[in-house]
């Protein structure tokens, strides 16, 4: 498998992989949103779920972002 093919997997299922990895977090409109990389519950995590930015994150309490 391709790291391409990887990719779009995973954007295919970006809402069970971040529920996976952050498994107190929520969907919220085109966001899974969560505390922290730690995944507690809390809003200052977002991970874009679809679109362009799909698999993007950010945490606006530390400044920490990336994406796929």
């Amino acid at each position: 498998m391709t790291p391409s093919q990887i990719s779009e997997r995973l954007s295919n299922r970006a809402e069970s992989v971040a529920k996976h990895l952050l498994p107190n977090g929520k969907k919220v409109g085109h966001e899974f949103v969560a505390g922290s990389l730690s995944g507690e519950a809390g809003d200052s995590l977002k991970v874009r779920l679809s679109g362009d930015k799909i698999g993007v994150w950010s945490d606006f309490a530390t400044g920490q972002s990336g994406g796929d």
